[in-house]
Order: structure tokens, then C-alpha cells, then sequence
């Protein structure tokens, strides 16, 4: 099962808002207090509770009403009786209506305005996860809340198939003895002795095991000493397994495919910043772990759920609020960005809608791994190379300008052919995005809309007119120590009759005109610029970025722009 869209009405700030999602993973993403969390308490509220509270109503004179689509597999039709989208089987339409804070929620089907029962709507099999829980409260065997009342079954359901003794597990005769030791110490306080209490075995063999059993690593380290990390991804697996466990009536909800006699359930996870906790490997293996558990192709956890609950597949979708770019996979169909429009309105546009030529699809699928920073930025500016990307953020130093605060990202196209494709992409996205572009490819993309060109043929040469010679020879001389990188000035010198020998040559350079300085420069402009497009990574642009005598106009007027649009955002 999956929900395919969704429109709320009068729901806290989410009024107005409505949502198209991908089948398999969505990533909610978008900047703080927009919403996000609250788009999944809405189907926690609507898939296991019975009713909104007062702080969900936007205005509380009005209803709250929520429009929504499930859609269904051949196998899961009959859950909804026969009630379906009257131009597809396969989708079911609901809106859902609360009056006021007093009343319960109300399911119709739209199509027939057939009234549905709440418990109808649990079938969804909602799991909610947030990084509110506290790990150590739940990773044990004896406290029988959380993802522990899992653990805990895994030793009842061993003890129905078992017989078993409590001789089994300890030794009567030396705990009896133990006994007799404390109650003997007990029993001269007075309070023991007048209420008659003592130490008596445990005799739930339950409770026995529960407290004898902890969770270890392979150095015996127990999870209360492993990292936060280790704990929350243990929890956040477990919290599908807990929430099977407490469904009552579990059999009503699974499915069974009569082509392969498989028992199958539907279930919907939603994820609120899972990523807390976990270094950018974990969270990227933790979603893909995940996808493949969703997805049936984890073998193992299959026969879990066979051993445990006799199911054989799941039939799910996952929806995760994320703020890190290092938890996102690299399609940006999957991804739902929440972000206010021109008229301060939260709107939020799914990744499904955006509508794309299959060669620019084909470029962008190619790019999306090194982009992803720009969808939880106010505003992108994409440039081409390696140089563009390591010198801006030393403009925008010198500037003054504070790129981080201003919610400004920088982001390499990997080439010019790639910048107009992202530009359509974030153009979609609502990510306000601006671009630079080697002017050799001014004629091909003059008419493209918020991009702007080098001065000179490139980024080399815009730095080569804005580089005093007597500077750019201390950036040699301070950044390739020993290497004598600025040696080739000497025989150019010589033909311009300035006489230079290889010791501190920009200390020589300043005993000369400006005229003369100069001179030697434009001679020289082809060996620089030669020199600056042999070399070209991000370290080279920060270091031409940091030592250029005068930032490029192009780049200030770029930087500029940058920030004027993060404050209309």
C-alpha cells in the first residue's frame, strides 16, 4: 500500500498545502519550521489515532479536511470492500473531516460518499518513528514498552515452543541459599518483620529470562555504552517489528497471494530525522538497508517476519524528514521540498511532478550525486569547474559576505552543458538559483534566464586581468615554496630589458615602474594563462581566490545577487 497524494485543509500550517508522492521513498526536506514534521504527525493522526486536537485546527471555527488517495496492488483491493477510484481499481480516494476539536474524524469515500470505518484506515499499518526516543528505556529485554516489548516476545514466543523448568535456568538449591542470606539480613528492620516481607524467587520464567539476557557487542560492551548512533539504528529496524506486534486482530490486515500462497502486509514508515546520531556512511546504509526491507530483498529480516508473525513480504513505502544531503539517494523524483512561495505560503513540490526531457533527465540522474546540497539551500549558485567552486568562498570572505548565513550554496555542474538542466531542476524545486558560465559558451545559452558570464574567455583569464603581476608572483612564490614557479619571468624579462635573477623576484618586480611591471605582464599572459588551466582543482581556485589582487567583477556582481534573493526567500 501507498499513499499517492495528499491535500490538507485547515491543518496547522500545512493549510493549503497538497502533495503528490513517490511510490517507494519519499525525502521531506526543505529549511526548519516549515512544516515537515507535521506532515507526518498528520498521518500518524489520520492511520492510528482517532481524532485532531485543538492545536492541529489552523482556525478553530473551520473543519479540518484532508483529501487523499491510496493506492492499492491486485493484492490489497479487498481491504477497502469495493470501494475504489471509479477510473482505476488500483486507487482508493478518502477525505477525512473533523468539525471541531470535540468531534472524532469521519472517512468517506469520495467517489461514492460511502462512509469508511476508522479501523478501515489502520490496515495503512502507520509506523512513526522519531528521534525524540530514548534508546536505553527501550533496548532490553525486561521493560516491556517500546521496541523492548519485541525483544521481550522473542523469549515468550521460545518458551511456548519449549518445556521448560525453572531448574532450567538456575540452580534452586544455591539460589535458596542465597534467599535465606538476605531474608536473614532483612528481617532486622522492623518494617520487614511487621509487614512479613521477604526475598522469594522469581517464578514467571518470563521475567526470569527477560533479566538475564542483555544486549552486547562482540567486546561485551552492553548498547547503554555504545554510541547514540549503534542505538537509534538498532530502534529505528526494531520499530517495524514493535509495531506489528501491536496490532490486534494482525491477520485481518495480512493479504495472501494465491499465485504463491505468500502472506503480506501493508505498512507505511514514516522517519523523522533518522539521521541524528549517524556519520554520513551510516545514514546513507541505514535508508538503503531500509529500501531493501521494504522492498523484500533482505533475506534475512524476510524470515524474520516469517518466523515471528508468518508473513512473507511487505508491501510498503517510506517517508523520511531529513535535513542532511548525506541521507538522500540519487533520485530526485523521491524528493518533497516544503519552502514558502512569493506569498510567504508553504507549498511543497514532489519530485514526481517535475516533468523533464528525457536527455535532461538523463544529465541530471548523472549529476544528482554532488548536487544534492542545493535542495536544502535558500539560494544556489552553479558554476562549471573545480576553480569557480574553491575561489567563491574566499570572494565572499573578503567580502564580507558570510555564505553560511545567508543559507548561499556553491555548487560545481561539472561542466557548462550540465548548468542549464540544473537550472530547470531548481527552478522546479522553488530553490532560487543563479549561474556562471565560461563565456566560450555565451552564444549557446545567451537566453537563458539568471546566467551570467565570464568577462574574459574563462575563469583563468578573468583572475589573469584582475591579478597585479608583483601579487600574483608572491601567490607563487607563497604557495609553491621551493619550487620556483615564478623562474619563467626571468628570460621574459630579459626581452623586455628588466633584469631579474631568481631570488625574490616580486621584491625586484617593485624596484620597477608600474608601466615597466606591466609590460612584463601582458608579454607574459600566455605563459599564466597556460600555467593557471594546466592546474585546475579546488585548492587552486581558493588559492587564486584568496590571492587575486581584485575579485572579478562578475563574482562580486555574482555574490551580490546571491544575497539579495536569500532575503526575499
Amino acid at each position: 500500500m501507498r499513499i499517492v497524494r495528499l491535500e490538507i485543509e485547515n491543518y496547522r500550517n500545512l493549510d493549503g498545502v497538497k502533495i503528490k508522492f513517490h511510490p517507494t521513498i519519499n525525502f521531506i526536506i526543505g529549511e526548519s519550521n516549515l512544516g515537515k514534521s507535521n506532515l507526518l504527525d498528520l498521518l500518524n493522526i489520520l492511520f492510528t489515532r482517532k481524532d485532531f486536537s485543538e492545536s492541529d485546527f489552523f482556525n478553530p471555527s473551520k473543519p479540518i479536511n484532508i483529501s487523499f488517495s491510496l493506492g492499492l496492488s491486485a493484492l490489497e483491493q479487498g481491504l477497502f470492500d469495493d470501494l475504489f477510484d471509479p477510473n482505476d481499481r488500483e486507487i482508493i480516494n478518502i477525505i477525512a473531516t473533523q468539525e471541531c476539536p470535540d468531534e472524532r474524524v469521519s472517512f468517506i469515500h469520495k467517489d461514492s460518499q460511502t462512509i469508511i470505518s476508522n479501523s478501515k484506515l489502520r490496515c495503512v499499518n502507520y509506523i512513526k518513528y522519531d528521534s525524540l526516543r530514548t534508546p536505553s528505556s527501550e533496548l532490553n529485554f525486561s521493560n516491556n514498552r517500546g521496541v523492548g516489548k519485541f525483544l521481550n516476545h522473542i523469549i515468550v514466543k521460545y518458551l511456548q515452543n519449549e518445556n521448560l523448568q525453572d531448574s532450567d535456568f538456575i540452580i534452586t538449591t544455591k539460589f535458596d541459599g542465597i534467599l535465606k542470606e538476605i531474608n536473614q539480613t532483612l528481617h532486622k528492620i522492623k518494617s520487614f518483620k511487621d509487614f512479613s516481607l521477604q526475598a522469594i524467587r522469581e517464578l514467571n520464567k518470563e521475567n526470569i529470562l527477560s533479566k538475564l539476557i542483555i544486549l552486547a557487542d562482540n567486546e561485551n560492551r552492553t548498547t547503554e555504552k555504545l554510541g547514540y548512533g549503534v542505538q537509534f539504528s538498532l530502534i529505528i529496524t526494531l520499530s517495524i517489528l514493535e509495531r506489528l506486534l501491536n496490532i490486534k486482530d494482525l491477520d485481518q490486515y495480512i493479504v495472501e497471494d494465491s499465485s504463491t500462497s505468500d502472506k503480506c502486509i501493508p505498512i507505511v514508515i514514516g522517519l523523522d530525522e533518522p539521521e541524528i546520531h549517524l556519520h554520513p556512511y551510516a545514514q546513507r546504509n541505514l535508508i538503503k538497508y531500509l529500501v531493501k526491507v521494504v522492498d523484500n530483498k533482505d533475506s534475512d529480516f524476510i524470515d524474520l517476519l516469517s518466523d515471528i508473525f508468518q508473513i512473507n513480504k511487505l508491501l510498503g513505502q517510506i517517508l523520511i524528514v531529513s535535513h542532511s544531503p548525506n541521507i538522500l539517494l540519487n533520485d530526485y523524483r523521491q524528493f518533497l521540498r516544503f519552502y514558502r512561495n512569493d506569498k510567504n505560503h508553504v507549498v511543497v513540490q514532489s519530485g514526481v511532478n517535475v516533468i523533464l526531457d528525457e536527455a535532461q533527465q538523463k544529465q541530471l540522474l548523472k549529476n544528482l550525486p554532488y548536487v544534492k546540497e542545493a535542495f536544502f539551500s535558500k539560494v544556489v549558485i552553479l558554476v562549471e569547474g573545480d576553480t569557480e567552486l574553491g575561489a567563491i568562498p574566499n570572494f565572499s570572505e573578503r567580502m564580507n559576505v558570510e555564505l553560511d548565513e545567508f543559507g548561499i550554496s556553491i555548487i560545481e555542474a561539472g561542466g557548462a552543458d550540465s548548468i542549464p538542466s540544473l537550472m530547470k531542476l531548481l527552478d522546479e524545486f522553488g530553490i532560487q538559483n543563479i549561474a556562471l558560465m565560461d563565456s566560450d559558451k555565451k552564444q549557446s545559452y545567451i537566453n537563458v534566464a539568471n546566467l551570467s558570464f565570464t568577462q574574459g574567455q574563462d575563469f583563468e583569464e578573468d583572475i589573469y586581468e584582475n591579478f597585479d603581476l608583483i601579487d600574483y608572483v608572491k601567490y607563487l612564490e607563497a604557495e609553491f615554496i621551493n619550487e620556483n614557479k615564478a623562474n619563467f619571468l626571468i628570460g621574459k624579462a630579459k626581452k623586455e630589458g628588466i633584469p631579474l635573477n631568481h631570488q625574490n623576484i616580486s621584491n625586484q618586480l617593485e624596484l620597477f615602474s608600474k608601466d615597466e611591471v606591466q609590460k612584463l605582464k601582458e608579454s607574459s599572459k600566455e605563459d599564466i594563462l597556460k600555467s593557471m588551466r594546466k592546474s585546475k582543482s579546488i585548492l587552486d581556485g581558493a588559492d587564486l581566490g584568496k590571492h587575486v589582487t581584485n575579485i572579478p567583477q562578475v563574482y562580486k556582481d555574482l555574490i551580490d545577487k546571491a544575497v539579495e534573493l536569500s532575503k526575499i526567500c
